[in-house]
């Protein structure tokens, strides 16, 4: 399929919304600032500012001996991140903090319009069509970007002013990079040229804040072990730059506080989506990472290590979401921000080889193409649109405090894995048809 022929086919999205794709990105990012300046963070991006003065903290000393208390007086913030990441924000302290705000809101709604740009073209390389990021015509993520912008993790994140969509443009750039030198898993015995920098992507993103390391099974699950390898030797770069720079910070942190939870809240509360918060919740006290936290994680590996073995010939894209699950729901602490890899698996259920847009020139019907991917794109479209707070606030006016059904509604992570593996599962024949 030539990329006239991707456009033509776009032009299914009908020309109205093509050329209002752009009025209405730019109109989303807009509405999203008012909304902040608007809503009950006042513009505070409080973990942003913890950013700002580790940036200052990294030439004058005591990277991880303040807590922010301006904005959370009940629960001070600390700079719980590698040293690097210290480094990597070092940059903002020469800029005034309303300048890096408004940027940060800039970025973020750039580099998701990227991600999704590259989570087309990954599909397109899957299916064995051009998959430059010229080739995937720019209204149908503009589209998405102008959606994904309200939906919960993307919003906590702009809110917050967090760092996710940083970190998952790295790994979903790796992605792209692998995908494009080969649309399906090939073990590259010699190191390449792709392998040197999608390695060198998710190292960076593993300096910064260590959770995206996960991305090296990614690597070997596409069969690119050297990639894996200087991934690993990336992330040892980070911290041996750090040792040179922030000597003491840096024993500090790998010595001392690597792995201490505390500063970070309680890992119970709603806002926890990883199998340490949805468990806690549904036993009523935090079960740390004991024998229930141990069985959760295992049974969750399996569950998602039976869904790669189906997709396992399949397109990076779905690799990619699984590996990432499992990261999120495995860590002790995978807060709501943290699950913006929501947006590439809902661009992979609607887009993908299931999904009701998964064909040429992401319209027609993809080659597995069954009702359920859409319903479970509108099930979660749904959930994460009302978000877990107001989940809560519902639940709690229903008189809904503790129990059960409290725990399940609030385990959002929780449920859209299952209901992704479920679907993977369930439609096995389908896929192994088309793969």
């Amino acid at each position: 399929m030539t990329k006239d022929r991707i456009a033509q086919a776009d032009g299914g999205l009908a020309g109205g919304l093509r050329r209002a794709a752009l009025p209405l990105f730019l109109a989303a990012v807009g509405a999203r600032i008012v909304w902040i300046l608007a809503g009950r963070h006042n513009f505070n991006f409080v973990d942003l500012r913890v950013y700002y003065e580790a940036a200052r903290r990294v030439s004058e000393g005591g990277l991880y001996d303040f807590a922010l208390r301006d904005y959370t007086p009940d629960q001070p913030l600390p700079f719980t991140y590698p040293p690097f990441a210290g480094l990597f924000f070092f940059p903002l302290r020469f800029l005034p903090f309303p300048v890096v705000a408004v940027g940060w809101v800039a970025l973020t709604a750039g580099l998701l319009f990227l991600v999704i740009r590259m989570c087309l073209a990954i599909l397109a390389a899957g299916r064995g069509a051009p998959s430059r990021l010229g080739d995937v015509p720019r209204e149908l993520p503009l589209l998405w970007t102008a959606g994904a912008l309200w939906i919960d993790p993307v919003r906590t994140n702009l809110d917050y002013g967090q760092i996710n969509v940083v970190l998952m443009t790295f790994g979903v750039w790796a992605a792209y990079l692998v995908a494009r030198n080969a649309p399906g898993p090939v073990l590259a015995l010699r190191p390449g040229t792709v392998d040197g920098a999608s390695g060198l992507l998710i190292g960076i993103a593993a300096g910064i804040k260590l959770t995206p390391a996960v991305g090296g099974l990614f690597l070997l699950a596409r069969g690119r072990v050297w990639a894996a390898v200087f991934s690993g030797v990336t992330f040892g770069a980070t911290v041996g730059i750090s040792y040179l720079l922030l000597p003491s910070e840096t024993r500090r942190y790998f010595t001392v506080l690597l792995g201490d939870t505390g500063p970070i809240g309680d890992p119970a509360k709603p806002d926890n989506q990883a199998l340490r918060g949805a468990v806690s919740r549904f036993v009523g006290h935090d079960v740390g990472t004991g024998v229930a936290w141990l069985v959760a994680v295992a049974v969750a590996a399996a569950l998602l290590f039976a869904a790669w073995w189906v997709v396992r010939r399949g397109d990076a894209l779905i690799a990619l979401v699984l590996v990432q699950l499992l990261g999120l729901l495995g860590s002790p602490i995978s807060w709501i921000h943290h699950f913006v890899w929501v947006v590439p698996l809902l661009i992979w259920v609607v887009h993908g080889p299931l999904g009701r847009a998964g064909g040429e020139g992401f319209t027609s019907p993809g080659a597995a193409y069954t009702r359920w991917s859409t319903v479970l794109a509108v099930a979660l479209a749904a959930m994460y649109y009302l978000g877990v707070h107001f989940t809560d606030d519902l639940l709690k006016l229903a008189g809904l405090h503790d129990g059960v059904v409290r725990a399940v509604l609030l385990a959002e992570g929780v449920l859209a894995a299952l209901g992704l593996v479920a679907l993977i599962l369930a439609q096995r024949g389908r896929l192994r048809a088309v793969l």
